[in-house]
């Protein structure tokens, strides 16, 4: 059954205006909540059921620890970060993953997430300027695999379907993201991500909880509330594992937002989810964005505009971040011609 039955357009959540009128917008659903679970600001419904895409890494990670491979292959917070993060296909990225898979003693050839360029532009040159093909090491979630592969071969279960929604790794993955977003595990609604692996479908509400509790996992029981937390922390000191050493939101967000511990992760078609310490209100508070056309110029504005809102960047924001916030628009010559805004 459809979780979302047919019901009226969500609202805008970024507007571009250009000569006084609205030239274009986008739709989707921002939902805000505590760390408890309760939520204090909406846009569309918070009930709403998006699948979590990338976002979802931080959570198959923690599931990395609370199974005792993290301990068992001692993996530094800079390891869990890569594995917790969609990285670039940098250098950095791809030997981490060769230095894990070999922890293991598996091959590369057993990740079995495809490949594609790497998604840092100079990553893509350097292989071009030599005429390398991309591998399996440059796919951004390489690391969540190999993170998958890890806890296969520490739990001595088969590698060969460590993908099948009903191997005990990925059924241990739905478990842990069910309880972090507070939703029942027969209702987590299951698909196949572009890697391959299988993805998770819950409302936004469950996924601003969800991101909340990995700066401050009230309501989660251990060994998962630790875990929550190790994988924060080290999404936080290893930004650039998470994503990249240069222009991804996720890396400039987490290095600008060190004073509120912004924990953040995105996914495709628009999704993002990102959790911080509101010291206004004692409390971690998340946020989860869903634009309905799947866009990341609709997304990223009205992320930074929810994030300022409820105090987890200042205003002003960073000099680092101003590319991916609402403002001016302007043409080839840098005369601005429109703006664009975040509706939050």
């Amino acid at each position: 059954m459809n979780p979302n039955p047919p019901d009226s357009a969500p609202p805008v959540i970024l507007e571009l205006t250009r000569g006084g009128i609205i030239e274009s917008q986008h739709r989707g659903y921002i939902c805000v909540t505590d760390s408890r679970g309760e939520i204090l600001y909406t846009r569309g419904k918070p009930d709403f059921v998006t699948f979590l895409r990338s976002s979802a890494k931080p959570f198959q990670a923690a599931a990395v620890v609370t199974s005792g491979a993290a301990a068992a292959f001692n993996l530094s917070p800079r390891e869990l970060a890569l594995i917790a993060g969609s990285h670039g296909g940098e250098r950095i990225h791809t030997e981490t993953v060769l230095t894990l898979l070999a922890k293991a003693g598996l091959p590369v050839e057993a990740l079995q997430g495809g490949i594609h360029p790497p998604l840092d532009s100079d990553a893509k040159a350097a292989l071009d300027r030599t005429d390398t093909p991309s591998s399996l090491l440059h796919h951004n979630c390489s690391g969540k695999h190999t993170g998958m592969l890890l806890t296969t071969v520490h739990l001595g279960l088969p590698i060969e379907n460590y993908l099948d929604p009903s191997h005990p790794i990925q059924t241990r993955i739905t478990e842990i993201i069910a309880e972090a977003a507070d939703v029942p595990v027969n209702q987590v609604v299951i698909g196949i991500d572009g890697c391959s692996a299988p993805v998770h479908g819950i409302p936004m509400c469950g996924i601003a909880t969800m991101f909340a509790r990995l700066v401050e996992p009230q309501g989660v029981n251990e060994p998962l509330a630790s875990a929550l937390l190790r994988v924060g922390a080290a999404m936080r000191a290893h930004p650039e594992m998470v994503a990249a050493t240069k222009g991804r939101i996720c890396t400039d967000l987490m290095k600008a937002g060190q004073d509120t511990r912004i924990t953040a992760k995105a996914g495709a078609e628009g999704v993002y989810g990102a959790g911080w310490w509101h010291e206004a209100s004692n409390s971690a508070l998340g946020v989860s964005l869903k634009v309905e056309d799947g866009t990341q110029r609709g997304r990223d504005p009205a992320l930074i505009a929810a994030l300022q809102r409820f105090g987890a960047l200042p205003d002003p924001i960073p000099e680092s971040l101003v590319s991916y916030a609402s403002g001016p628009i302007k043409n080839w010559r840098g005369i601005e011609v429109g703006r664009a805004q975040g509706q939050i």
